[in-house]
């Protein structure tokens, strides 16, 4: 399960397959004693969600987002406003996937800064006549770059091209990649270094000497949490960034779910069936959980074998992807399995969870039907987002994107 949604979420590969309030206030009301209550919620050991089409999502959860190249902005002086996004560009996080956000906002609320591509290559589908979706080693495919929209300017610019994985510090500072070439190349590895920077544009400073495939992925404070790729490997080490030339290793071949309220903790998968809490200070494991049966009290049918990236983490529970549903952790006594749902409505489960309260989150999920029987090419399915309330196990799902129109919550694990 780890290494075909890892695939699947660096968006690289799929670009060579791919050539709310009426009703919703009923997904968020069904719950009793939800929200920001001294006593959290009481969520079901096992369940499942139920999917409620509605027009509209609520707005309660206060997080703006994108669809296609429209930001619809919730927060900042711009809240109510459709901003246009792209400068011409798809606005994909092609590079990263979901192993850094799409797009991230400042505290307020008043600048957005995001992953943007511009498609140069057409492949085919690929079949008995087809391989690599006609695609040769070293044929160019794109050009990622960096770009943000602030309230002050009142308008959308370019900050890097050839650049990747965009994260803002709760300070204002940007970090991202910047790539050795401007433009990415079929089964070629895309390296470049980590840059620091401000929003404004008007410094930078490389923070790496050795180039590599870096993902950033949040700030803690004034220290970047960032992936470094190991070589011909789909694994990762996690490594804490704290100026130029100054880095410390905080899990070896491991993923993020999620960074602590506070920042000083993250919890992270290690391997495939480990989960563990690690200091950021230091790196020190705080507490683990083995997803082998091995404390572990649910039935091996229900029992999660792999966690994803990208989950999040309020007051005292995580909750995050997984291969058998959506998972919630309580990290108040060590880390324990709460509560697994089921997602039958969504054939990739629900992505990039993010809570708003103690049982309420909102995601983006993909929707529509699995690949045919013996086809070739990974389905290019729709996508669209959702809120889910986790205590009446109900998700709300509004408009369907189309499969090259990503619609993603603007959201910041910073801390």
């Amino acid at each position: 399960m780890r290494r075909s949604m890892l695939r699947r979420m660096l968006f690289v590969g799929a670009l060579l397959v791919a050539g709310v309030a009426a009703a919703g206030g009923a997904v968020w009301s069904q719950a009793a004693g939800t929200g920001r209550a001294a006593e959290p919620a009481r969520l079901a050991v096992k369940g499942a969600f139920t999917r409620v089409e509605v027009q509209r999502l609520p707005a309660q959860a206060g997080h703006s987002w994108v669809r296609g190249t429209a930001l619809e902005q919730e927060r900042g002086k711009s809240k109510g406003k459709v901003v246009a996004l792209g400068g011409g560009d798809e606005v994909i996080a092609a590079v990263t996937g979901s192993l850094s956000p799409l797009a991230a906002d400042s505290k307020d609320g008043s600048t957005v800064v995001y992953s943007s591509w511009r498609q140069l290559s057409r492949p085919q589908p690929s079949g008995p006549k087809v391989h690599g979706q006609g695609l040769k080693p070293g044929d160019p495919i794109g050009i990622p770059s960096v770009r943000v929209y602030s309230d002050a300017a009142g308008k959308d610019r370019l900050v890097a091209t050839g650049a990747y994985g965009p994260a803002l510090s709760l300070d204002g500072r940007l970090a991202y990649v910047r790539g050795d070439t401007s433009t990415l190349r079929n089964n070629v590895d895309y390296n470049g270094k980590i840059v620091v920077g401000d929003v404004a544009g008007k410094s930078s400073q490389v923070w790496t000497s050795e180039s590599a495939r870096y993902f950033p992925y949040a700030w803690v404070g004034s220290t970047l949490i960032a992936y470094k790729s190991l070589p011909e490997s789909e694994a990762a080490d996690v490594y804490a960034f704290t100026g130029p030339g100054q880095s410390r290793l905080l899990a070896p071949n491991a993923f993020v779910v999620a960074v602590s309220p506070d920042g000083s903790s993250l919890l992270v998968t290690v391997g495939r069936r480990m989960v563990e809490m690690i200091r950021v200070s230091d790196g020190a494991i705080e507490a683990s959980l083995p997803l082998d049966g091995n404390g572990v009290a649910l039935d091996s049918a229900t029992t999660p074998h792999a966690l994803m990236f990208a989950g999040s983490w309020y007051g005292n529970r995580v909750v995050a992807n997984s291969d058998v549903g959506l998972v919630v952790l309580n990290v108040s006594d060590g880390i324990t399995i709460e509560s697994v749902l089921k997602t039958p409505g969504f054939p990739n489960g629900i992505t990039e969870p993010t809570l708003v309260d103690d049982s309420h989150i909102v995601a983006w999920a993909e929707v529509g039907a699995a690949p045919a029987p013996g086809a070739t090419d990974e389905a290019a399915y729709d996508n669209a987002l959702v809120q889910c309330d986790l205590a009446a196990q109900s998700c709300g799902i509004a408009s369907v994107s189309p499969s090259r129109t990503w619609a993603r919550w603007v959201s910041n694990p910073s801390r």
